[in-house]
């Protein structure tokens, strides 16, 4: 919450004409740096934005971003590899995939993802479990429980949501 809130962010949603977002958390696991939390934002716009402008907002969101990783404790993450900035003509299939199935079915499904290469989501760890009942697993999912207790997996700006899709289940929005 610390990225999309505040005067600091209350000016970039003014100036580039953000009217919305909605952010998913999804969480994986693997041996070699062990849990991933991360986070995939749809924000939505008045109008398409300029080279210019995606520049700015990821020079904003980076910044949020990576003053609240410095302050929790961490290194500065990545400024190449640690946020991505897609436009939505190179978000076309997703979005289709959004309008058939419902948005918050598709950010919100993480038991259907699969974790990239050596790591697993949650959702195949718990299979794992079921089918193995590795000790290792068991205590993945106890730390994953303690850890994410009280995270919201999917979270709406104020408003967002009941004003652009007033027909779906309510749901909590985020207070920035």
């Amino acid at each position: 919450t610390r990225v999309f809130s505040g005067r600091p962010w209350k000016k970039i949603e003014h100036d580039l004409g953000i009217i919305g977002w909605v952010r998913a958390l999804e969480v994986t696991y693997g041996w070699l740096f062990g849990w991933h939390p991360h986070l995939h934002t749809l924000l939505f716009t008045r109008h398409p934005l300029s080279k210019a402008q995606i520049d700015v907002l990821l020079q904003f969101l980076y910044g949020r971003w990576s003053d609240a990783v410095v302050a929790a404790g961490y290194r500065p993450p990545h400024s190449e590899h640690g946020l991505v900035i897609s436009r939505g003509e190179s978000a076309g299939d997703y979005i289709s995939k959004i309008c058939h199935q419902g948005l918050a079915a598709e950010i919100s499904q993480a038991g259907s993802k699969k974790g990239r290469l050596a790591s697993r989501t949650v959702p195949q760890i718990i299979d794992d479990w079921g089918d193995y009942r590795r000790e290792s697993d068991r205590l993945l999912l106890l730390e994953w429980l303690t850890g994410m207790r009280g995270a919201r997996h999917l979270t709406w700006s104020k408003g967002f949501r009941t004003q652009y899709l007033p027909a779906e289940q309510p749901a909590q929005d985020s207070d920035p």
